[in-house]
């Protein structure tokens, strides 16, 4: 996590009336089984869909974690479109290798169907797409197969996101730019696409050494034109209240638009995550100073 006070880290969100598949919030999550807490550090089933890549769901079962399942409870039927894995320990780079991760997924639904997915060995989000959507009021991640760690016999899953067929308000961005990235380091890289996980302590950080983030930009391109209205964002480093008070965070940014126009906007430097609106414009992007 980067501690210097000359980055600026932003996670923000177009919203307009032309969306893409949102996210459904657990109203619970349980497992077979979590490894019990160490070293004040927990493993609850809870982890495993926070928002945050820092804290995760383990196993506790005997054995390196095959048949263990993580259930998210939806709240109510929803029309399921897609699951997003994040396997492993995220916590670093160090933390992913050592822990088991998950190689072969089963995914159950409240209709007793099943459906079985192979996931990638590499530290990136696995996208499992349905063929069909599935009406279902909750998804059961069981482990089927494994890639192994290098040190502990456990299997971890980081984080695990539900999507349906619902509008969230969010445009979907086709391309994520920026004038410059901090390099990636023992944590993770500081991308621009960043912006796009929904998770807390995922970010863009910019990485230019002789300044503050003053005149540094991200641009999001839509692919086409689109009507945007407001800018949701999470202003500073989302992980925690104490590392968010280390970095910079904007307090104020142009937007310019596709046709040359452009809109002054203040941010507040909060913690909370924030929405600001500007007069409506059909565009195919938005570049932010």
């Amino acid at each position: 996590m980067p501690r210097s006070s000359t980055l600026v880290a932003l996670v923000p969100l177009l919203l307009a009336s032309s969306a893409f598949a949102g996210r459904v919030r657990p109203s619970n999550i349980s497992a077979s089984s979590s490894y019990p807490p160490e070293n004040g550090e927990r493993y609850e089933a809870k982890q495993g869909s926070d928002g945050k890549l820092a804290t995760s769901w383990v196993e506790g079962d005997d054995g390196g974690g095959l048949g263990s399942w993580i259930r998210i409870d939806l709240g109510g039927a929803k029309n399921v479109t897609e699951i997003k894995i994040w396997g492993g320990l995220w916590y670093s780079y160090e933390y992913w290798q050592r822990a088991n991760r998950p190689s072969q997924v089963e995914l159950k639904f409240s209709d007793g169907s099943t459906q079985e997915f192979d996931l990638e060995d590499k530290m990136v989000v696995q996208t499992i797409t349905l063929p069909k959507a599935v009406n279902t009021t909750s998804v059961r991640v069981k482990v089927k197969g494994i890639h192994r760690g290098t040190t502990w016999n456990d299997t971890a899953i980081s984080e695990i996101q539900v999507h349906d067929d619902s509008s969230d308000g969010t445009v979907e961005v086709a391309n994520y730019s920026a004038s410059s990235e901090l390099p990636e380091d023992a944590d993770g890289n500081y991308k621009p696409v960043n912006l796009a996980d929904g998770l807390g302590d995922s970010m863009w950080c910019e990485g230019n050494k002789d300044g503050d983030g003053t005149g540094e930009w991200l641009q999001f391109s839509f692919g086409g034109s689109k009507s945007v209205s407001k800018l949701a964002m999470v202003n500073g480093i989302g992980s925690s209240m104490s590392v968010w008070m280390k970095g910079n965070r904007a307090t104020k940014a142009t937007l310019e638009f596709s046709d040359g126009s452009t809109e002054e906007i203040s941010i507040k430097p909060t913690f909370m995550p924030q929405t600001v609106s500007f007069p409506s414009r059909s565009t195919s992007s938005v570049k932010m100073t």
